[in-house]
């Protein structure tokens, strides 16, 4: 009777000391991960007392104060779930838990910005359908100018794309979109020493205003409603009512009027009375 005491206290010692648990769900993307584990004070004794991955015991007792977990046998984008089990009293730290998080391994390696496009190299895409966003800043806060499917490759991937800069500064940035998950890079300038687009006429406009050049254009009314937008060099301005409106081109605003035409009226014309008429 007292030996089956003690093996039952035994045996329930041993289940309290690896019932506590860490668990880490996510996605293979190429990258092992690692596990910090603490010395306990007992002699030979350290935390972490098994690694489960995806159902099969990885590790048990592992004695050494740093665990690599291996993942390279699964497949990319395999789903990945890890239960570490281990003593009371310590807690084992998983040192890079967010390489298994979606979207976690993407990366922009380079970006770079000439007079007439954009390219950017980056690696770690989700396969399927991910998408760049480049968007660019303008007088009325960032606004997308292009949409680029992404290849889907964990590699490195190049991309380039042709762009309309405004003269001088220019302000870009861009976005890596997967499913609900965005990633942004950090923003980028490309300073165009382009002549500043003109227009005419400059103040008092009845009918049509002509661009040096084509860009993108906004008209607002006085009170700041969007009256007309487009890209062009000629803007025909005939459906707008007479007042005082916003031409923005370049990321600067130009005022301009649109009168009322003035109507004139001719004198009547006396009739001239007839000769020879018979009284």
């Amino acid at each position: 009777m007292k030996k089956l005491y003690l093996y039952c206290l035994f045996s329930c010692l041993t289940f309290s000391l690896i019932a506590q648990e860490i668990k880490l769900d996510g996605v293979y993307r190429g990258k092992d991960i690692f596990i910090q584990n603490p010395y306990l004070n007992v002699e030979g004794a350290y935390c972490i007392a098994s690694i489960i991955v995806n159902g099969n015991l990885v590790f048990e007792n592992p004695a050494r104060s740093a665990v690599k977990i291996d993942l390279t046998r699964f497949q990319i984008d395999s789903a990945i779930s890890i239960i570490i089990k281990h003593h009371p009293g310590c807690e084992p730290k998983i040192l890079n838990p967010e390489v298994l998080n979606i979207g976690s391994s993407f990366e922009f390696i380079q970006i770079t910005a000439d007079d007439a496009s954009i390219s950017w190299v980056t690696t770690g895409e989700m396969p399927g359908e991910g998408r760049y966003v480049l968007e660019k800043l303008k007088i009325e806060g960032w606004e997308v100018i292009i949409q680029v499917k992404g290849k889907g490759n964990l590699d490195n991937n190049q991309y380039s794309t042709g762009v309309d800069h405004y003269a001088g500064d220019n302000k870009f940035k861009l976005k890596y979109r997967y499913n609900e998950e965005e990633i942004v890079s950090d923003e980028f300038d490309f300073y165009s020493d382009l002549d500043p687009i003109t227009h005419y006429p400059e103040a008092t406009v009845y009918d049509m205003i002509s661009l040096s050049r084509p860009t993108d254009y906004v008209i607002k009314s006085y009170e700041g409603a969007v009256m007309l937008k487009g890209v062009g060099q000629d803007i025909n301005v005939e459906s707008l009512p007479y007042g005082e409106f916003t031409l923005i081109i370049e990321n600067r605003e130009e005022i301009f009027f649109r009168p009322e035409p003035e109507i004139i009226i001719r004198p009547k014309k006396k009739k001239k009375s007839k000769k020879n008429e018979p009284h």
